[in-house]
């Protein structure tokens, strides 16, 4: 009976009030009983379950609170996924004035801070009300890449506000690889959202008649004088240029959806969909150049901006976030980087306001206020640090200075490569390495014998390296070296798995050790889409990988992947491994008229290694790209003339 019953028809004779025969009725009554008799224990069950798990995760969140407040634990805020959260309808303003409510309702004064993705600068700021600091991760960097980078920072536990599971990984090495015995703690952005509701609905009701009290002074008052001077503003943001940022973020979102996918194995696993996306990358190149330029990133930038200029972008960006709380299309990463800025020049003006009020009133054992002073001296000083969770010695000469490249704060990079065992004879009768900002060994230092002689020799290697002047060291592994390596005595850095590290957040470096092509493809795809420099064990396919046996034995798959890079390739790539290509070579990657600066610089002779052949390279490069040779055996330098550069070059490969 009850699968013959036909529900469309009870359904509608129920709704059309029409008449029903007794059998019809009797078997509606059956399922009204059955509803009424199993559907409330059904309910409560499945209700009862919420509200236990309701229960345990406020009163996990209530633990963490108050976990914090007794152990003096500093909170992170992971901005942007906060935003994320909330489909992002808070705005980076909302949400700063309800976090810094939020701050002192926990008792967190001066234990909050807030890392923003974006920002022309990577810049931090002390906002005295509330203890709060403000950092900006820069073009170069993530908010990701700091917090995993500085939660270790303040030594002390920690609790980090995200949803992103790779960053709460991170975090969780950084503090296991921290000397301090401190924990770590997450909460989700959703409960921390709730919080800030709940505690922003009391304040409203607290302050209802305050806010009417200054509506009506502002009506009466200097309201309507602000709204003519505003009107009687020209139009900054005319229509075209609206039409024009816009396009350029959607063409931007599309590219940036296309180089993830390129990155995705599983959208590569044919070579017609690689070529179909390939062909999808080259047309959105071309149509962003056919739009004229990069608008967001002229509204951004502050190299060699007039104050004219300044006060064009301010107003653009001002009436831009205007115009994002109306719109209707989806916020995406071009408009974030136009809000981010303009609330980082908003916080700036803030910060330097409040500057002299904050140096009188701040207690030195703030810990924010340290924070801020820390990224204030690692940003004005050539300074490695790392974007992993591993870290990069940060710290600054034993005197205090920065080794800076020239006055104009370019970075100085001394490189060498392809050692085997012969790296005393870089530095004969006691002297040193020229000195520099960061010495980068690209592989190959280890020898070819038994594992007591290679482990005596890095023994050795690492006493060398510490007598160099350099205060950064990386060593990247090479296909004669192992893949574990400790250097206990010079500190030095190494890596066997490519890695991306921001430098005083001005350059980005992408290393690339010798590595498989999974192990390639698997870390790439977590790398940053562009990079000023590129240092690499083995040399591109083609370029100064010629052997003695005229093999051309380079990287396809690192070339293509660097050819594939939305942003553009980088200014400076930097390689060994073939010893007899040593040398330098300019080339255009990819779409990109753009020309990549290749150097070779392996120091060993052709062939199996018996000696050195040439010394080091050293070179400064400034944050605009521009590279100046100082020195470098068999290098041609930058500015000589082509013919000059092959008569030269085919010299250097005879010799």
């Amino acid at each position: 009976l009850v699968g013959s019953i036909n529900t469309d028809q009870i359904a509608s004779c129920l709704l059309l009030q029409q008449p029903l025969n007794l059998a019809t009725m009797k078997l509606v009554g059956f399922f009204v009983s059955l509803l009424a008799t199993r559907s409330p224990r059904s309910s409560n069950r499945k209700t009862g379950k919420e509200i236990k798990k309701h229960g345990d995760r406020l009163n996990l969140h209530n633990t963490r609170m108050k976990w914090a407040a007794d152990t003096n634990a500093v909170v992170l805020i992971d901005l942007e996924n906060v935003r994320g959260k909330s489909n992002f309808e808070l705005t980076h303003r909302e949400l700063l004035k309800r976090t810094t409510m939020w701050a002192k309702m926990h008792d967190l004064q001066d234990k909050v801070t807030m890392v923003v993705d974006h920002g022309s600068l990577h810049t931090a700021f002390y906002l005295p009300e509330g203890g709060l600091s403000m950092v900006f991760a820069g073009p170069r960097m993530k908010a990701d890449d700091v917090l995993a980078r500085d939660v270790a920072f303040f030594g002390r536990n920690a609790i980090v506000i995200t949803a992103d599971n790779e960053l709460m990984s991170r975090c969780r090495n950084a503090m296991a690889n921290s000397d301090d015995d401190v924990e770590i703690q997450f909460i989700q952005p959703i409960k921390f959202i709730s919080d800030l509701e709940i505690l922003n609905d009391k304040v409203q009701k607290q302050h209802e008649k305050i806010i009417e009290l200054e509506e009506q002074i502002t009506a009466n008052g200097d309201g309507n004088t602000d709204a003519a001077a505003a009107a009687e503003t020209n139009d900054a943001l005319s229509a075209e240029l609206v039409i024009r940022i816009d396009e350029e973020i959607k063409i931007r979102g599309y590219m940036y959806e296309t180089e993830t996918q390129m990155r995705e194995k599983k959208n590569m696993n044919t070579p017609k969909k690689r070529r179909k996306l390939e062909k999808r990358a080259r047309m959105l190149c071309e149509r962003l150049a056919l739009k004229g330029g990069q608008k967001i990133d002229h509204l951004t930038t502050l190299d060699g901006v007039s104050e004219y200029d300044r006060k064009f972008q301010d107003e653009v960006l001002s009436q831009w976030e205007n115009l994002r709380q109306s719109a209707t299309r989806r916020e995406m990463t071009g408009d974030r980087i136009l809000l981010a800025e303009y609330f980082r020049r908003q916080v700036e003006k803030i910060s330097i306001e409040d500057a002299e009020t904050v140096e009188q009133e701040t207690k030195a054992t703030s810990h924010t206020m340290r924070y801020v002073k820390y990224i204030e001296g690692m940003v004005g000083s050539n300074v490695a640090t790392s974007m992993g969770s591993g870290g990069i010695n940060r710290s600054a000469g034993s005197d205090g200075s920065s080794n800076k490249g020239d006055k104009n704060g370019s970075l100085r990079l001394v490189v060498i490569s392809d050692t085997h065992g012969y790296e005393e004879s870089l530095t004969p009768k006691g002297t040193t390495l020229p000195d520099g900002d960061i010495l980068l060994h690209l592989g190959d230092f280890a020898i070819d014998s038994s594992i007591k002689k290679k482990n005596k020799a890095i023994e050795k290697f690492d006493a060398w390296l510490a007598l160099q002047p350099h205060r950064t060291k990386i060593v990247l592994r090479g296909n004669h070296d192992p893949f574990s390596v400790h250097f206990p005595l010079s500190g030095a850095n190494f890596f066997s798995r490519p890695k991306s590290i921001a430098i005083d957040g001005k350059f980005t470096m992408t290393l690339v050790p010798y590595t498989s092509a999974r192990n390639l493809s698997s870390s790439w795809r977590k790398l940053p889409m562009f990079c000023d420099v590129i240092a690499s064990h083995s040399p591109p396919k083609g370029i100064l990988d010629k052997c003695y046996n005229g093999a051309n034995a380079g990287c396809q798959s690192l070339r293509s992947k660097v050819e594939r890079m939305i942003a553009g390739p980088p200014h400076l790539w930097l390689c060994g491994h073939i010893h007899e290509a040593r040398g330098s070579q300019k080339v255009a990657f990819g779409l990109s008229p753009r020309e990549t600066l290749v150097i070779n610089a392996a120091n060993a002779d052709a062939g199996r290694a018996t000696r050195i052949d040439a010394g080091p390279v050293v070179l400064d490069i400034d944050a605009d790209g521009n590279i100046n040779m100082i020195e470098g055996e068999g290098i041609i330098p930058t500015g000589t003339p082509t013919e000059e550069k092959k008569q030269v070059e085919s010299v250097a490969v005879a010799a």
